[in-house]
């Protein structure tokens, strides 16, 4: 693609990013005021804010033969696994084209749902991304053993595997599962993504891409560590985008060393999700335009051309909330880590709050059930929730007690399969309002 150029004013030219203000803007459908604001951001060089959408636009009619695969093509796969889809649980199933005109996206229990079927559309329709074929669609939520797990398979234009893992989802057994991470070397769902990973190269011999967000990333690392050798020289990339880091035993671990080169790790400016855990690999801080907990969503993430709008490091809400979990992971054995994990979940149950904005009025009983939740925790333990709570207080993470009402709809409800209205989350926070 040969994009226009602009002089800078002393005789050089540069080109013209789609996401630069047209130096010639259309005014036609503007009035005085937005035309006088326009010129000035001209004038000024300011660039537009642009997102995951916006890059469907302007990457979408490029093929990966002429613009090959970057870290955002990633991070848009990484996205798609959110979605549930009919019919792509075989080794044939369908392209996103194909599974936007028969309408295969079943509404479930996830955040951020509107905004990623949007993206699905969109990618649906772009010559990049509308022939890819989705296919061994798995999705499975057990809450006796603690597991939450969905992956697919996608075939590249290029050549290539892309498998992708799902992250959090609404559910409480997810966030829940996250936390568990802290004190299990292994979780039910990274096992389960080691098993896929193996079936998946099994098919064919070509390279293998690996990405994931929230604990999808933390999986895409941990199946590249765990499988055989013959697997991870197959790997071509391992992206992990605001994924908790690993346990000790497994970064120190052999197969974890064949493939930490390989992996590619991305975080947001306020990152809650990417600090937990003791080892994380080097990580790029990426601008969002969100704040708090709401920069997770990668759909807040800000790109310019083919790259993320980087900044050097995470923020100071960011760091305290990993020097708080770090110094508690050093200072407490794994029996005093599963009781915090326990009492932390058992105070936001216990807040009766649905919503952020509850808990933001109901702070003082928040705190006050912190208080006497922590009473038999050793000290350490009761230091970090006490401290962990605030701040989630203060950065918008109240919704976990949300998402935690949300599960008793989903578990009166086949995964993947439509909610009614009487079973719908808006019905059930109105019912414990």
């Amino acid at each position: 693609m040969i994009l226009p150029e602009r002089s800078d004013g002393g005789g050089r030219k540069e080109p013209v990013s789609p996401f630069v203000r047209n130096p010639v803007p259309d005014c036609r459908s503007m009035d005085a005021g937005e035309i006088r604001n326009g010129i000035a951001g001209i004038e000024r060089g300011k660039r537009t804010m642009a997102n995951l959408m916006d890059y469907m636009v302007w990457r979408g009619d490029i093929g990966f033969d002429i613009s090959p695969w970057n870290d955002v093509d990633a991070l848009a796969m990484a996205n798609l696994c959110y979605l549930n889809f009919q019919g792509i649980d075989n080794d044939r199933g369908w392209t996103l084209a194909e599974a936007k005109r028969l309408e295969l996206v079943r509404e479930t229990i996830v955040s951020c749902f509107e905004g990623r079927k949007a993206q699905f559309e969109a990618m649906a329709d772009t010559v990049r991304f509308g022939g890819i074929r989705m296919h061994h669609f798995i999705t499975l939520t057990d809450e006796e053993q603690g597991l939450q797990f969905s992956a697919t398979c996608y075939d590249m234009p290029d050549g290539t595997l892309c498998v992708g893992f799902r992250g959090t989802d609404g559910t409480f057994v997810g966030w829940r599962e996250d936390f568990n991470m802290s004190w299990q070397t292994t979780v039910p769902a990274q096992e389960a993504a080691v098993f896929y990973l193996e079936r998946a190269a099994e098919m064919d011999e070509r390279p293998i891409r690996l990405v994931g967000h929230s604990k999808g990333g933390n999986l895409a690392a941990f199946a590249a560590a765990g499988c055989s050798p013959a697997v991870q020289d197959r790997l071509r990339e391992i992206y992990s985008f605001d994924g908790p880091g690993m346990d000790r035993e497994v970064f120190e671990g052999e197969g974890y060393q064949r493939i930490v080169g390989k992996i590619h790790s991305f975080v947001p400016q306020t990152s809650i999700v990417g600090m937990m855990m003791e080892y994380h690999r080097a990580y790029t801080v990426v601008k969002s335009d969100a704040s708090g907990i709401s920069q997770h969503d990668p759909l807040t993430w800000q790109i310019y051309g083919p790259r993320f709008e980087t900044v050097e490091k995470i923020d100071a809400n960011a760091e305290t909330i990993s020097d708080t979990l770090h110094e508690w992971l050093l200072k407490t054995n794994r029996e005093e880590r599963a009781e915090m994990v326990d009492t932390l979940f058992s105070v936001l149950e216990n807040t009766k709050a649905t919503t952020f904005s509850e808990m933001m009025g109901e702070r003082l009983r928040t705190l006050t059930g912190v208080a006497l939740g922590t009473r038999d925790l050793d000290p350490e333990s009761r230091k970090a929730v006490t401290k962990l709570v605030g701040l989630f207080l203060s950065l918008g993470f109240g919704n976990l007690v949300e998402r935690y009402r949300l599960r008793r709809a989903e578990t009166r409800t086949e995964p993947g399969e439509n909610l009614s209205e009487e079973d719908s989350p808006e019905s059930e926070a109105g019912k414990n309002s």
